[in-house]
């Protein structure tokens, strides 16, 4: 059986454990969306995708689908992010509210822009980068993005109650 290998530019997000070597990672993909991915043996210390896997890394990724699920076959760094609960919140939301694989360009080209042009002393950060994630999910208007911190702050928690994510 033949497979074909997808290649794309992916940023970690998260992983589990699997087995004793291996590990399912959360991709957000520019060409497949969000996915799930198994790489095979990355927990040994003799892993060559070791350090291209690690969350909040943008790395370009090589993919292969079997009949269940994606595997990493390689992995390049294109750029480590400094992990920061301002950056990781907004994805951990990300990665509740996207199901299922689907490309979604706009929001990964969104989501890259985002952290790679965050300033630390932006203090709004955080409330942008949810607005904007929720924005190009379809819960959030394009002139939310624009209002003042407690109003968009309202605006998300409208949009959060929108997608039914919290309860009550």
């Amino acid at each position: 059986m033949s497979y074909s290998i997808h290649n794309t530019e992916g940023l970690i997000i998260s992983f589990r454990p699997l087995r004793e070597a291996d590990r399912v990672y959360s991709i957000l993909t520019r060409d497949l969306g969000l996915i799930r991915a198994t790489a095979i043996g990355v927990r040994k210390d003799a892993s060559k995708l070791r350090g291209s896997l690690e969350p909040l890394t943008l790395s370009a990724i090589s993919l292969v689908r079997g009949k269940e699920y994606w595997r990493i076959t390689s992995a390049e760094v294109i750029q480590e992010i400094k992990s920061e609960p301002a950056v990781l919140r907004p994805l951990i939301l990300l990665e509740k509210l996207v199901q299922g694989e689907s490309a979604h360009p706009e929001i990964f080209d969104a989501v890259k822009e985002m952290i790679l042009s965050r300033k630390p002393e932006d203090e709004m950060f955080e409330v942008r980068f949810v607005a904007t994630i929720l924005f190009h999910l379809g819960y959030l208007n394009r002139e939310d993005l624009t209002l003042p911190k407690p109003e968009l702050i309202k605006a998300i928690n409208n949009g959060l109650d929108a997608s039914h994510l919290t309860t009550s």
